[in-house]
């Protein structure tokens, strides 16, 4: 029997990724919000709550930013969707995640590019820009879900706190998730950088859900390559059998 080690290794050098993640997002959404109020690029409930009271009061100019949200985070899901599976298909899981995120990444800055053109007072039309924020966390809500419980999501939170604090009190079984306490407050304080650095430089904020996804995607890589088992070592059974010592319940070969 052989012990390679290298997938634990992976998972331990991949696990700062959904924390800094969560911290992008709550960054673009925080700058989102504080440039065009009441829209949000991740967490969708709200704005399919727009979308309805928009549809009952008959408000149509409120439909466009719910509308424009909406459709660029499911071209975003589509996007992350096809290139996380198809970067899996060459590439170790670290690797598929950091291609996908890569992808992410040119989203973000087309709309860093777009957002520095409409300038302090953003007069840039909203709707593209909240379609392709929408957009780049479409792709990393769908490129995060490969990953299962420990990296998804990190956009949207609900499901989190829920399973967070649930899991906390169960009698059945007490878990606790540090992971999820981890990304909810790198949300929450991102969000609050974003907002404070909007109103002193609002060009400049867009710097921060870049740089975070960009060393989100450079961690992805590291993982990807510390997968590769650094040795092989026989296991203490294998190591025992080779010095021809007795063995546990048998006898020396």
């Amino acid at each position: 029997m052989i012990e390679i080690d290298g997938e634990q290794r992976a998972v331990r050098a991949f696990a700062p990724v959904p924390i800094v993640l969560a911290a992008a997002a709550g960054s673009l959404d925080g700058a989102g919000l504080s440039a065009f109020g009441g829209v949000v690029a991740g967490a969708m409930t709200g704005n399919l709550v727009s979308l309805g009271v928009g549809l009952g009061d008959a408000t149509w100019s409120a439909l466009t930013p719910a509308c424009s949200a909406l459709g660029g985070y499911l071209l975003g899901l589509v996007t992350g969707t096809a290139a996380a599976g198809l970067s899996a298909r060459r590439l170790p899981w670290p690797g598929a995640i950091g291609a996908a995120l890569a992808l992410e990444l040119v989203a973000l800055s087309v709309f860093s590019i777009v957002w520095v053109l409409g300038g302090p007072a953003h007069t840039v039309a909203a709707e593209p820009v909240i379609a392709l924020a929408a957009g780049a966390m479409g792709i990393q809500a769908a490129t995060l879900r490969r990953v299962g419980k420990a990296g998804t999501p990190t956009n949207y939170f609900t499901g989190v706190v829920t399973n967070w604090v649930c899991g906390m009190v169960d009698p059945a079984g007490r878990q606790w998730n540090l992971g999820a306490g981890a990304r909810l407050l790198s949300f929450v304080l991102a969000a609050a950088a974003a907002v404070v650095v909007h109103r002193a430089a609002p060009v400049l904020v867009i710097a921060i859900p870049v740089s975070l996804v960009a060393s989100a995607t450079v961690i992805s890589a590291v993982a990807a390559r510390s997968r590769r088992p650094a040795a092989v070592r026989p296991t203490r059974q294998l190591a025992t059998a080779r010095a021809g010592l007795p063995q546990p319940g048998g006898r020396a070969v």
